[in-house]
């Protein structure tokens, strides 16, 4: 009987030991766990600020590149008809608010953009000092947003065309790109930001 006792008390034992030893690995497996996805997670960020570094760097070469960019001298027409051909110049009476898009760029970053204009300056569409020059089909050009877009003649007189993002300047009689904004899918707050500024500075918007 006591030969019985110790056996069952060994088996007892052994078994305490193993759950206790069960329970070690487990905890240590939890905490290779939560290093591994820490570790992610910092991979993650970095491969993030990295990403975002990109975008910064590529849309402030291209503001560097076009900005006091001269438009002077080009023909244009406004909407669908091209037998109306007029020139830049004759536009710029005051200075001019100018949104740039085209028919390539992804569309919730247009409406972005439209968005936030609509907020900051609800008339847009009425305004005249608010210009829309977009690369879009010509059936499309004589309500585009509710406003008529202005085109080029020539499309190499506005290399602003090429750009990939929506974008933002002011034009005046100077007839030099100013204050170019080209907007920032990672932070489309900015682009709130830089209307509310135009409008300070220039009321007629």
């Amino acid at each position: 009987m006591k030969i019985k006792n110790v056996i069952i008390i060994c088996i007892i034992a052994c078994l305490l030991g193993l759950d206790i030893y069960l329970l070690h690995i487990n905890y240590q497996n939890r905490a290779i766990i939560t290093t591994l996805n820490k570790a992610f997670e910092r991979t993650d960020h970095l491969r993030s600020v990295e990403y975002l570094y990109k975008v910064s760097k590529e849309i402030t070469k291209i503001r560097l590149q076009y900005e006091r960019y001269p438009i002077t001298n080009h023909e244009i027409y406004a909407g669908s008809d091209t037998t109306k051909i007029m020139s830049i110049e004759s536009l710029v009476d005051k200075p001019k608010l100018i949104f740039g898009s085209s028919q390539n760029m992804c569309l919730p970053c247009i409406y972005s953009v439209l968005d936030q204009l609509a907020e900051i300056m609800p008339d847009y569409s009425n305004n005249e000092n608010i210009i829309f020059i977009a690369d879009i089909e010509n059936r499309l050009k004589n309500n585009y947003h509710n406003k008529k877009v202005i085109s080029f003649i020539r499309k190499e007189d506005f290399p602003l065309y090429e750009i990939g993002a929506p974008y933002l300047f002011i034009l005046d009689k100077d007839m030099l790109v100013k204050m170019l904004f080209i907007t920032d899918k990672t932070n489309p707050e900015l682009t709130k930001e830089y209307l509310k500024m135009v409008k300070k500075r220039f009321p007629n918007f």
